[in-house]
């Protein structure tokens, strides 16, 4: 190619890059000491403030009930702290104006008629309900999320969502886990017989972890939902 085409400066500058290709291929880079262990996040100082934030932050409504663990033994205040709670289940539910309620945790039937919630176990399919009912075994500080899965009994659909314009959690501290690996570390079976590896499974068939999203009042509905958390804080 003559000196004086309008071409040359392009072919040197494209030699000058595969040389520099070229050499940096030919040079040997360590390897990257990664830990296969060691978390990738900052760890959380208190999962359950953390959890809080994220929770509301992503748009969750939040009502807390403190309860003293130390004084459960005492029958009046362990009524007064259950009252407590189901009065404003109730109230929550009344303000809302929810008339089909749809209870996904067999075990809460029995107090929930005791106090005067009126609920179904049962929706006709292609129709939704106004509020669903539902116990969190699990809360991931990190993310915010609600773990719903098929332990003691709880009845989970292909989704939690669409079932309801408003899902109400209730749920504990004590359930709150820092992050995910955590939660595979709760529920994770191990399992070992003679003469063959050890097999790992989770013990429940089915799980689902919702988040809370930023929605106005008037554009809830079963595909947006609502969801309110009833948290009981003990202390």
């Amino acid at each position: 190619m003559p000196e004086n085409s309008p071409y040359s400066g392009m072919e040197n500058s494209r030699n000058t890059i595969c040389q520099s290709i070229r050499n940096a291929l030919a040079t040997r880079v360590p390897p990257v000491n990664c830990s296969r262990t060691t978390s990738p996040f900052i760890s959380i100082a208190n999962p359950v403030d953390e959890f809080k934030k994220q929770f509301e932050a992503n748009g969750g409504a939040l009502r807390v009930f403190e309860m003293d663990t130390s004084r459960m033994q005492d029958r009046d205040y362990a009524a007064h702290q259950q009252q407590e709670l189901y009065k404003y289940l109730k109230y929550e539910l009344e303000m809302r104006r929810c008339a089909t309620v749809l209870n996904t945790s067999p075990q809460l039937t029995q107090v929930l008629e005791n106090f005067g919630i009126k609920t179904t176990g049962i929706l006709q399919a292609a129709t939704s309900a106004d509020a669903v009912i539902v116990y969190s075994q699990f809360l991931i500080a990190r993310s915010g999320g609600i773990v719903v899965s098929q332990r003691d009994g709880l009845m989970v659909y292909p989704s939690i969502k669409g079932l309801a314009k408003h899902i109400i959690v209730l749920s504990s501290s004590r359930n709150v886990l820092p992050d995910l690996n955590d939660l595979c570390n709760a529920t994770v079976i191990t399992s070992k017989e003679k003469n063959r590896a050890e097999e790992y499974d989770f013990d429940f068939d089915m799980a689902e972890i919702i988040h809370p999203t930023q929605v106005e009042d008037e554009a809830v509905s079963a595909n947006s939902p609502k969801i309110t958390l009833l948290l009981v804080e003990e202390r």
